[in-house]
Order: structure tokens, then C-alpha cells, then sequence
């Protein structure tokens, strides 16, 4: 009985860790920090779930709903000290793609500067839904609000960071 429920967590770990990861990182712009919050994540989630057996729709609900109150606690506890996660490195090239890969990856990190400036609600809706592509009804499920509430987020927070990126001068090629 204890291999299978460990086997069972380790599967949903398997399954689900890289898109927990990715949504830290993308809201907390720190790989460190979202590790350690990735960590958080799966510990509370198999202390409270580990018994059930949950479909795996509704495991990533519950794993992103965790995830984003985490998010929420580390930020506003650390919310006056902005870690910079590495230094950009200058390359030189004679090959354009490198370049234009380079200038894309610089052009990524300012918008997520972009975004971590955006409201707590308002990051997690637009990341939720343009960088993980969730729709309205999972997005309100994930952060325990209604579909209209999550649609107001949407557009006031894509309205914000589009007005946040073209006073940075971000603007596609």
C-alpha cells in the first residue's frame, strides 16, 4: 500500500513538476525562488491530498491554486526586495540568428519586468492564461474567483502591460 501511494506521488510530481516550475519562474521572474516554491507547492499539496485519489485535471487545479498562494505569501513578504537572477552577458556574432535569438531572450526578460509590475491578480490572471494558456473557467477555478472577474483581469492586466511595454519600448518586430 505505501509503494503504490508513493509511486502515485512520484507520478503526479513526474506529470506535473516542469508546468508548476515554469509558472513560478514565469511570476517570480527567480528560478531560485521558484524552485524552492515549486518545492512548497508539492509538499502541501501531497500533506493534504496525498490520500485521494483526484483526476489529473483537477491534481493541476489544485496544484496551481497552491502554487499561487505561495506566490502571493512569498511576495508580499519579500515584496520590498527584488532579486536579479543572473547578468546579461555581451556575445558577439556573425551569425543573425544568435542575434536575433539574443535580442528576442532580452526583449522576453524586460516584458517579464513588465509583468512583474502588473497587480498580484493581475500577473497571475495574464500569466494564466497567455503564457500558460488556460482558459477563463480553469483560470476562476485556480484562483478561486468568478469567469467575469477573470475576464475583467485579463483585459485591464494585457491593457496595463501593453501600456507598460510601449513606455519601455518593447514592441514586436
Amino acid at each position: 500500500m505505501m509503494e503504490h501511494k508513493a509511486a502515485s506521488m512520484e507520478g503526479i510530481y513526474q506529470n506535473s513538476h516542469k508546468k508548476i516550475y515554469d509558472f513560478l519562474y514565469k511570476y517570480t521572474n527567480n528560478e531560485e525562488v521558484a524552485a524552492d516554491l515549486m518545492q512548497e507547492t508539492f509538499l502541501n499539496y501531497f500533506k493534504s491530498y496525498g490520500e485521494t485519489q483526484l483526476p489529473p485535471e483537477r491534481t493541476m487545479m489544485i496544484l496551481y491554486t497552491i502554487a499561487k498562494n505561495n506566490s502571493i505569501n512569498y511576495s508580499k513578504k519579500f515584496s520590498t526586495v527584488r532579486e536579479k537572477s543572473g547578468e546579461l552577458d555581451e556575445f558577439t556574432s556573425e551569425k543573425i540568428s544568435f542575434e536575433k535569438h539574443a535580442e528576442l531572450n532580452d526583449m522576453e526578460q524586460q516584458l517579464y519586468k513588465c509583468i512583474g509590475r502588473l497587480s498580484n491578480d493581475e500577473r497571475l490572471a495574464v500569466i494564466l492564461k497567455n503564457v500558460k494558456g488556460m482558459n477563463l473557467t480553469q483560470i476562476a477555478e485556480v484562483m478561486e474567483i468568478s469567469i467575469s472577474t477573470v475576464s475583467r483581469l485579463v483585459v485591464k492586466g494585457t491593457a496595463r502591460l501593453v501600456e507598460l511595454a510601449e513606455k519601455q519600448g518593447i514592441t514586436p518586430y
